[in-house]
């Protein structure tokens, strides 16, 4: 349990970040995770912004395990969030609420601004790839809004390239795709990995892939320990820019 002092830094650094306003009005629809501590703009190395998938019942689903080291260790980054109430996420509202809150962030003073996406959240930050300066890193992880069924397949690659057609050339400065084997709601992993690829050479923005590793498979891929393992350091060092990135991993059977 946090102490009051620390409760009490953390309302006064919220305050802090939100100058000027009129009582009630909140002009970043983003949050910070309640179980981070915030640092704000000045100290953090930069702010992530946490998109979760779509949920039905009880509280938004917090970020995967591997992102843990990049906001509670050392490398200090500050946990925003955008959290959608459950059963009801429209993508179009997601969308821009999240370039509204990459925005204010920027307005905050953050160094950099990271965005990291699961399932649905990972559709509707690739939908928001429209909007210039968008963030400096983007982390889709098994982007998903059509469900399983297998006439949607058809709908939902379509969308996906169109999501990726309208990115605008300066919206990233580098960003990373993950699929998994076994994903009962990806329509076509080749296409979609191919998509992602073609439009991110097109803006010349350098783009890590990391396609169906042999293990963890399944939707919820990135939850498992053994994804955090193998795969954080890497996919932490795209999220920060911290050099040269590559994710060595061996195929799955194809």
């Amino acid at each position: 349990m946090r102490s009051t002092i620390g409760l009490a830094r953390r309302a006064l650094l919220l305050a802090a970040l939100a100058p000027g306003l009129p009582a009630g009005a909140d002009p970043n629809p983003l949050h910070p995770d309640p179980e981070v501590p915030l640092r704000g703009p000045a100290r953090a190395a930069g702010a992530l912004v946490w998109v979760h998938a779509y949920y039905t019942e009880g509280a938004p689903p917090g970020p995967p395990p591997f992102l843990v080291p990049l906001t509670l260790g050392d490398a200090g980054w500050d946990l925003w969030r955008l959290d959608r109430a459950p059963r009801q996420d429209p993508l179009l509202a997601g969308v821009e609420a999240l370039v509204a809150g990459t925005a204010a962030l920027r307005r905050l003073g953050y160094r950099q601004v990271a965005v990291v996406g699961e399932s649905r959240g990972a559709f509707i930050a690739a939908m928001a790839l429209r909007r210039p300066g968008l963030a400096d890193a983007l982390l889709l992880i098994a982007p998903a809004a059509h469900g399983t069924r297998p006439e949607r397949r058809a709908q939902a690659l379509a969308d996906w390239r169109a999501a990726l057609a309208a990115m605008a050339p300066d919206a990233l400065r580098r960003a990373g795709l993950v699929l998994f084997a076994e994903d009962p709601y990806d329509p076509d992993p080749p296409a979609r990995a191919a998509a992602f690829t073609a439009a991110m050479r097109t803006h010349g923005v350098p783009a890590l892939l990391l396609d169906r590793p042999v293990a963890p498979t399944g939707h919820g891929g990135a939850r498992d320990p053994e994804f955090a393992a193998r795969f954080g350091g890497c996919l932490d060092a795209l999220l920060t820019g911290a050099g040269e990135v590559a994710c060595v991993t061996d195929a799955a059977p194809r």
